[in-house]
């Protein structure tokens, strides 16, 4: 049987001129990815992440 972690994490990007969003998310997730951890789901800021240990 499978067992996971989970994080909940509130990730605010505060938007400035010349700021992109979607790179700045993308950027976040991918560095999340490489530690292992799969987007599990979103509710606003509030995204919850799980990774298999």
């Amino acid at each position: 049987m499978k067992r996971y972690e989970y994080m909940v994490e509130n990730i605010q990007i505060q938007l400035r001129n010349g700021t992109n969003f979607e790179d700045i998310i993308t950027e976040k997730l991918n560095t999340l990815g490489r530690e292992g951890w799969e987007l599990a789901g979103v509710n606003g800021t509030v995204y919850y992440f799980k990774r298999e240990i």
